[in-house]
């Protein structure tokens, strides 16, 4: 029996009372056993293991209820900037890395502060290589710098206007400098050509590793296609027992109908890689302006775009559910989520259709009498309060009062329904605590408090966690294996540098993931 007694801070278990412990013994992966007192679990297991922490507390290990692994990974495969202090710390990385790259060959970093953004320029890249399309991308992906090749092969010269939603600086002659914000970053990320299975190997593992360094033990991957490199490379790492993080993979409609016809169905797997569903998307973005609203856009007659009517989004849900293939729907606009949670209440009723789990992603704009239909329906929202921030703008600017309708935290709690966090990385970082203190803050870290986006539908800390703990959990079909401190549940813990739920919001930004645990195992230690 491999047992282990973890004690000396407050554990945090997220269980459905909120309760705090101080001692979890660990058997064989799984939690045992949980008391107050730690001299009462070492009287019952005397030969266990002691693991003693002496700051902080322990929490279950972050879910994130909804990235893209692979983009992720790639877009990290190179370096990770997150680190460095200095302009010419960034120019130094950028110099070790360059002679190990073919011409032409891309160079991909990310984790940069938005201030060294603003330092750099293309020339300053240029000066580095000319010969290799080099980007740069902001911690939160919302800027990057670029060289002159990066630009070339986006297209992106003198002539080019800034996309809707975005904009590319530009020098006193009116030519672009390299710097990207907001859509004008996707105009160079889309150019970026798929890689090599023997890359992509390299980073998922690489990417699985920095996402497990931010206190994440479940990954939801909703970006998988079927004999893509990147599940290839998750079963690769399951068979050499190399796969640390829990993997849920979500795949696209088309694979899903075909697993259903051969006899798949969700949550096929184990304990580290499981088929959770399939996600679609009926609408398009607030920052196109293309998410299917019940009104038009403040200062246009456009009401959005939408992908999929309801009864076309029934015939197909319906079909998935009698597979045993369930769905996560994207929704953007308010009658978006009105169309799609109507047909999740039709197929809830319906009479020999499985009752699985239903899930509405984004879930970003909600009216009143719909906010309380996710928790009579069932519905699991999976939210991203790390892109309030980046939302704001789009919402005060073309939706007017109507902005009060986005990311309503608070209200859905109230009603009830089980919030799920994610971080939709890499469209915004990957890192739990800047999404908890969007949540919390409904800002960004520095963001004086004027910035603070309809901060009555902000949650308590305990709440965002629970957020990203057990309803994350639950958006993956995990809740009785992972998501809270809880006896027969796995031991996925993780050690903060700080008590956060003993300190105000702003201890977010600096507390640290010491140790991260997965199956009662540490796998990364700060």
């Amino acid at each position: 029996m491999n047992a282990k007694i973890f004690h000396g801070v407050p554990f945090y278990t997220m269980d459905s009372e909120r309760s705090v412990k101080r001692a979890v013994v660990v058997v064989n992966g799984k939690i045992k056993y949980i008391t107050e007192n730690p001299n009462e679990a070492h009287n019952l297991y005397p030969d266990a293991e002691l693991i003693e922490f002496s700051e902080g507390c322990i929490i279950p290990g972050f879910v994130d209820a909804h990235l893209r692994l692979k983009e992720y990974s790639i877009l990290f495969k190179d370096l990770d900037l997150s680190k460095v202090m200095y302009k010419s710390d960034v120019i130094d990385k950028i110099q070790e890395i360059v002679p190990e790259k073919e011409d032409g060959e891309w160079l991909l970093s990310g984790g940069l502060e938005r201030s060294f953004i603003n330092q750099l320029t293309k020339d300053d890249l240029d000066a580095v290589s000319q010969n290799n399309p080099i980007i740069l991308f902001s911690w939160d992906m919302g800027s990057a710098i670029v060289n002159s090749n990066a630009l070339q092969c986006a297209g992106i010269d003198e002539s080019r206007q800034d996309p809707l939603g975005g904009k590319i600086e530009r020098d006193v002659y009116n030519k672009p400098n390299g710097i990207l914000h907001e859509r004008a970053v996707e105009l160079v990320r889309k150019t970026i050509p798929e890689d090599k299975t023997k890359v992509v190997d390299s980073a998922i593992e690489k990417g699985i590793k920095k996402i497990l360094s931010n206190g994440v033990t479940t990954i939801c991957d909703c970006s998988t296609k079927l004999g893509s490199e990147s599940i290839k490379n998750l079963m690769k790492l399951l068979r050499r027992n190399k796969l640390k993080a829990r993997i849920v993979v979500m795949v696209q409609e088309g694979d899903a109908r075909r697993l259903g016809e051969i006899g798949f169905s969700s949550f096929f797997g184990n304990d580290y890689l499981r088929l959770g569903g399939f996600s679609i998307m009926i609408d398009g973005s607030l920052a196109s302006l293309t998410g299917y609203m019940s009104t038009p856009y403040k200062g246009s007659s456009s009401s959005g775009m939408l992908l999929m009517d309801e009864d076309e989004l029934y015939i197909l849900l319906k079909n998935h559910y009698s597979h045993y293939f369930l769905a996560a729907v994207q929704c953007t606009g308010d009658r978006a989520n009105e169309i799609a949670l109507e047909v999740f209440k039709k197929i809830s009723t319906e009479r020999g259709i499985p009752r699985l789990l239903k899930r509405i992603e984004y879930a970003l704009t909600l009216k009143d009498e719909d906010v309380e239909r996710f928790a009579e329906i069932d519905v699991t929202p999976v939210m991203m309060p790390g892109q309030i921030p980046s939302d704001r703008k789009y919402a005060i600017k073309h939706l007017g009062p109507e902005a009060k309708l986005l990311y309503r935290f608070r209200s859905l709690a109230a009603s009830g329904a089980t919030i799920a966090f994610a971080s939709n990385a890499p469209s915004s970082t990957v890192n739990p605590f800047y999404g908890l203190y969007c949540a919390v803050e409904r800002k960004a870290f520095n963001d004086g408090p004027e910035m603070r986006f309809y901060p009555r539908e902000s949650l308590t800390i305990a709440d965002a966690v629970y957020a990203y703990t057990m309803g994350g959990a639950k958006a993956c079909g995990l809740e009785n294996e992972i998501g809270s401190i809880e006896v027969g549940k796995f031991a996925d813990l993780v050690h903060l540098s700080a008590d956060i739920f003993s300190q105000d919001s702003e201890s977010l930004i600096k507390t640290e993931v010491m140790t991260v645990f997965i199956g009662g195992e540490a796998v990364f230690k700060k």
